[in-house]
């Protein structure tokens, strides 16, 4: 099994079904309603957000070309609580529920990298979750970092890796005030981590894991 062969297999599946456009900022589907169906993300980033009772928005999960979901709801049948919204223009598809957990069920492979991505995702949860309970404002956004450069990041110069990702989105998914990301930025480019430039950021992954590692 390769990721390359399920990628194809998941594709071939949804091939059936039409393509579905969205510019940036549309929602795909509304908290507290049911989605259509399970999306296949062809193309452009989804992010998947709560609502706090005092207004504000937090991201749970962003989603890149070649995720499906809500799985949740679909294999839980459990009610979708959540807002999913374009962050990028974006291409869809949208398969019954029902089909595509015959489909899940009967294809190990796919169901195996269902499984790997659900655990990769459980365990920056986890980290995340332990690292809010320090209170610790540098540790929080190089989790976030990471995250970001593990799944969207591409390789550039000297082993540096870059990322596209605004400071509200980080400050949307750790928790932080902006400005708190903005301070907290500006000193791990002092210290050398990283390099902020106007519309991406250069990140020195291997100082930035051995730091949190060092210090959590």
């Amino acid at each position: 099994m390769t990721q390359q062969n399920v990628s194809k297999k998941i594709q071939n599946f949804y091939s059936k079904y039409g393509s579905k456009h969205y510019k940036k900022g549309d929602i795909i589907i509304h908290s507290d309603v049911d989605p259509a169906g399970v999306y296949l993300l062809i193309d452009g980033t989804v992010e998947q957000s709560d609502i706090t009772p005092a207004g504000n928005r937090v991201t749970v999960n962003v989603y890149g070309p070649g995720a499906f979901f809500p799985m949740s709801w679909a294999i839980n049948k459990t009610p979708n609580t959540y807002l999913f919204t374009a962050t990028a223009d974006v291409v869809l598809k949208c398969a019954h529920a029902d089909e595509i957990i015959d489909f899940v069920f009967n294809n190990p492979d796919v169901m195996f990298d269902l499984l790997s991505r659900v655990y990769r995702g459980t365990d920056a949860l986890l980290k995340r979750s332990v690292l809010t309970a320090s209170g610790i404002a540098k540790h929080r956004v190089i989790l976030e970092l990471l995250i970001e450069a593990q799944r969207f990041g591409s390789p550039h110069y000297h082993g540096k890796t870059r990322i596209n990702i605004r400071r509200h989105d980080l400050a949307a998914r750790s928790g932080l005030a902006r400005e708190t990301i903005s301070r907290e930025l500006h000193k791990l480019e002092d210290a050398g981590m990283l390099e902020l430039h106007k519309h991406n950021i250069l990140l020195d992954t291997d100082a930035l894991e051995q730091y949190l590692s060092k210090h959590t």
